[in-house]
């Protein structure tokens, strides 16, 4: 008997997904113990709410289905509809508020990205009644779907977890587009009204995926595996606050951190192979090519100021980060299911750290010192994760230590993230949890706080991580990494190392004829000894990590003290300027 009705039931959820392909279901709420859990659920449909409840997730649904029947059944055989569907509508705000307002003790199993009544893709189609509207699925090389709907000769995009999420998200864009252009019905315009309030961010999330994209496909590979990745990160410059000014500057893919068997005593090894770690490392390879051609009188994004041979960004330029997922570390551990919403638990903020061959991170407890001895006889190699490293960025800057002796330190205005966004534990991260205890910075350092906007959706698991990382930066073509290396894959040294890097110093100095900012009448200099120049930026540091551990927060992680004391060779160096210049 039982199974009988089991099976009955089951049948009427599959019949009723069959034939009513366009409803929507609100998250799933769970009461009572764990021995006796109930869920409670509520099906839209047709402007309409269906209330569930069961002692399953299918159950719960199934009653809702069951409730959408029997109104069905009553609205026919009714002769005063208006009286039928009043009385499910009471029913409805009653129980809205039991859904809307749970005890603090219920907790939220499953986050949807729909969360209004009516689903932009029946709200959609309702308005264009008299269109075929086109669905089309992009071609996306990420870990998110990509949906694009056509209407009235304008293509909007979506992204999301799934092909429905997808087409939920690219229909919520044409709407919020076209109810600026166009009347929209008032029996929508409360609901359109909610969906609007996060265009403007989603609209500006979308555009640097897509020109991230654009770029990214267009580059060229002598292997595909090169091109399969699963996080991207690219910096974007804006001019005049202008979006349709939006430029790719460089972009990178992400693997895993180098392998201590790798290690350079030389700088030769690039230990961070994460995509937003290398996006930022062209920025400062970009940063140099542009300060080459403002010294020799070229358009440029700096300006010289010839009395102290420093240079200044131009106002109107300003730098944004893109990251199709959230930082690894404090700004994703906990926004996979965050039910608690307890945002002062003793392990949020929190300096984490990521593991030589491991995935994710671990908190920096125990992990405070390592020696390269320790490394080269199998301890796992220690990296501060990616959401430490953008704290650090905005309060020392993207322009980093050697730069800073050219140019004021230079912030993100915004950052933007396609997937895993969670805006509580964004801003603990990039500021949050040290705005009110840092105030101690030299001239021109700040606790910049950028414009956070992301999408709260999960994107689907990836489950190998490639191998391989690609940097690209403008005008200068792609570099193929391999990540446990440090190296490019034919084995020759990035153009983004710490070696590499300290020599376009090097012939930054030169150029301007600045050689105090080296050490005078010397040919060699130790790469550490370049770093510890700058007073001001070794104060501003001091200060951050200061801040961290006095907080209990934990003890930022270092890298061993061999791996900075390293030789430049300066005449080299030098003897390359005659050809630039």
């Amino acid at each position: 008997m039982d199974e009988s009705m089991d099976f009955e039931n089951t049948t009427l959820l599959r019949d009723f997904n069959e034939t009513q392909p366009i409803h929507e279901w609100s998250p799933f709420i769970c009461d009572g113990p764990l021995h006796m859990r109930t869920y409670k659920i509520s099906l839209y449909l047709n402007n309409l709410r269906f209330n569930g409840h069961g002692s399953s997730k299918k159950k719960a649904k199934i009653d809702a289905v069951k409730n959408f029947k029997l109104f069905t059944l009553n609205h026919d055989n009714s002769k005063d509809n208006h009286t039928v569907e009043s009385d499910v509508l009471v029913e409805k705000r009653k129980f809205t508020d039991d859904i809307e307002n749970p005890p603090l003790k219920k907790f939220v199993t499953k986050h949807q990205v729909t969360e209004h009544q009516t689903s932009a893709i029946c709200i959609l189609h309702e308005i264009f009644s008299g269109q075929t509207l086109v669905y089309e699925h992009e071609q996306s090389h990420g870990i998110l779907e990509t949906i694009s709907v056509m209407v009235s000769g304008n293509k909007y995009i979506g992204h999301g977890k799934s092909k429905k999420e997808a087409k939920e998200i690219a229909c919520r864009n044409a709407l919020k587009s076209l109810c600026d252009a166009q009347p929209i019905d008032n029996k929508f315009k409360d609901q359109i009204e909610m969906l609007r309030t996060d265009y403007n961010d989603a609209k500006i999330i979308d555009h640097f995926a897509r020109i991230t994209d654009m770029v990214y496909q267009k580059l060229e590979f002598n292997q595909i595996k090169f091109k399969e990745y699963s996080v991207i990160a690219s910096i974007i410059k804006i001019t005049k606050d202008d979006l349709r000014s939006a430029q790719v500057i460089c972009l990178a893919t992400g693997t895993k951190c180098l392998s201590g068997n790798y290690l350079s005593l030389s700088g030769e090894s690039l230990h961070d192979c994460h995509a937003e770690i290398l996006t930022r490392r062209c920025l400062l390879k970009f940063f140099y090519k542009e300060l080459m051609e403002s010294v020799k009188g070229l358009p440029s994004i700096f300006i010289s100021d010839d009395k102290n041979c420093k240079f200044k960004l131009a106002e109107d330029i300003a730098f944004h980060l893109y990251i199709n997922t959230a930082p690894c570390g404090e700004a994703r551990v906990f926004s996979f299911c965050d039910t608690e919403h307890q945002f002062n638990r003793l392990n949020r903020g929190l300096l984490r750290s990521k593991i030589e061959n491991g995935a994710g991170t671990v908190s920096v407890f125990g992990r405070e010192v390592q020696t390269y001895d320790g490394v080269a006889q199998g301890e796992r190699l220690v990296t501060m994760s990616c959401s430490d490293k953008l704290t650090r960025w905005n309060v020392l800057g993207l322009q980093g230590n050697l730069l800073s002796n050219f140019v004021k330190p230079i912030y993100l205005e915004s950052i933007s993230i396609g997937s895993i966004f969670n805006i509580n534990h964004m801003k603990r991260t990039i500021y949050g949890r040290v705005e009110n205890f840092i105030d101690k910075l030299p001239q021109d350092y700040k606790l910049q706080k950028p414009q956070l906007r992301g999408y709260g959706i999960l994107p689907r698991r990836s489950v190998t991580q490639p191998p391989h990382s690609v940097n690209w930066i403008i005008d200068e073509g792609i570099e193929i990494i391999k990540g446990s290396m440090g190296r490019t894959v034919e084995n020759r040294l990035s153009r983004v190392c710490k070696t590499s890097l300290a020599t376009e110093y090097i012939k930054l100095c030169s150029a301007t004829n600045n050689p105090p900012t080296l050490i005078e009448n010397e040919t060699n200099i130790f790469y550490d000894s370049l770093k510890n120049k700058n007073n001001d930026y070794v104060a501003a540091k001091n200060e951050l990590l200061s801040t961290f551990k006095s907080l209990n927060l934990g003890t930022w992680v270092h890298k061993p003290e061999e791996l900075k004391s390293f030789e430049l060779n300066v005449g080299n160096a030098i003897n390359k300027i005659d050809k630039i210049l």
